[in-house]
This record gives C-alpha cells, structure tokens and sequence, in this order.
C-alpha cells in the first residue's frame, strides 16, 4: 500500500521532469527528435496520471479495497510503458504495489480454514 503511494510520486515526479524537459525543447529539436521526443512527452502526461492512479490505489487498498487498489496502481505503472519503456526503473515500485495489493486481495478472499474441536 506504502508501495503504491510511494510509486505513485516517484512516477508523477519523473512526469513533471520530463515536461519540463520537453516544455524548453524549440521546434527545431522537436523535428528532430521526432516520435522519439513526442512519446516522452505522451509518457511524462500518463506519468502524471500515474500520481494519481498510485496515490488512490494505495489509499483504496489502505482502507482494505485491494482489487481496486491493486488494478488502479497497475494501470498507472504499465500504461506509460507503452510510450518510455525506459521508464520502467521508476514506475516497478508502483507495479509492485499493484502486484501486492492483488496478492493481499487474494489471500484475505480465500476461505479460512477453521478446525473445529468437538
């Protein structure tokens, strides 16, 4: 759950700087950088809505909402892949948050074995 919260600002981070890189880029070196350049700027975007994604995850399943939460820190970390694969390195503790809260979903939804002495 930390996992979540925590990915979610280190990808949201990331976002703002690489809008912020691409915010100073001129025309010049946006021709030539070309699809490269602009899937940056695509992911810097998702990357922001990765703060989101995490940070809401990671309160839904603080509050025990683990599919939800689970799903929701996922998207954030594996949608921006699409576009910067590089980024992978920051947005892993957001999937591993997803990944934790679905295995915590899992566990608490199977059926407790009680032994009944009698």
């Amino acid at each position: 759950m930390i996992l979540g919260i925590v990915g979610g600002l280190v990808a949201g981070a990331l976002g703002m700087k690489w809008l912020g890189d691409f915010g100073q880029l001129n025309e010049m070196q946006l021709a030539a950088g070309g699809e490269q350049l602009q899937n940056m700027g695509t992911a810097g975007l998702l990357m922001i809505v990765s703060l989101i994604l995490g940070v809401t995850g990671g309160i839904m399943a603080w509050k025990r909402k683990y599919l939800p939460g689970g799903v929701l820190m996922l998207v954030g970390g594996i949608v921006p892949l699409f576009y910067a694969k590089q980024a992978i390195l920051f947005l892993c503790l957001l999937i591993a948050g997803g990944i934790v809260a679905l295995l915590a979903h899992y566990k608490s939804a199977s059926p407790a074995s009680s032994t009944s002495v009698g």
